[in-house]
């Protein structure tokens, strides 16, 4: 059983969410490398295009933002998802009948695509899905996929 993942309640598999330890590793890489080098020293030689000390505050809030999961409090402080599975008792929007046509999951159907989740847990159950999603987690990376979505958002506003 897939007891190694949390799903939060809009269905999105925690370890799938940049915010929960990817970005947070990434910002403290991108500050060791930056320190290291000494670019806080002599960066405003070259240039004054940016201010040096908010990209290193920036950093130190992405390095120390690593979100602990709806369950344990982390996520968006007034999730319209959360409240709405907390008011009809579901452990998350898979149980709930209205999730085909849920409007409050708009960015978790383009982002995470998990109107297919939903798909393969009425194929296998929902138990074997959370097998699935915990032997995914150790490959998984949906920046290209983002980056397409990003462009292809952009593209349709020109």
């Amino acid at each position: 059983m897939g007891m190694g993942v949390i799903i939060g309640y809009c269905g999105v598999c925690c370890d799938h969410c940049g915010m929960r330890t990817r970005i947070p590793e990434m910002a403290e890489e991108l500050k060791r490398h930056i320190e290291a080098y000494g670019y806080g020293e002599w960066i405003h030689n070259v240039t004054q295009d940016f201010d040096f000390d908010n990209l290193m505050k920036g950093l130190n809030w992405f390095a120390n933002s690593s979100c602990s999961g709806c369950f344990e409090g982390g996520g968006m402080p007034r999730c319209a998802v959360r409240a709405c599975c907390l008011r009809k008792k579901l452990r998350n929007c898979y149980f709930c009948e209205g999730f085909p046509n849920c409007e409050k999951l708009t960015y978790q159907k383009e982002t995470y695509q998990i109107t297919k989740h939903y798909e393969r847990i009425k194929q296998i159950g929902y138990e074997n899905w959370l097998t699935e999603q915990e032997k995914k987690t150790k490959n998984f990376d949906n920046i290209e996929y983002l980056r397409k979505e990003r462009e292809s958002k952009i593209d349709c506003q020109k």
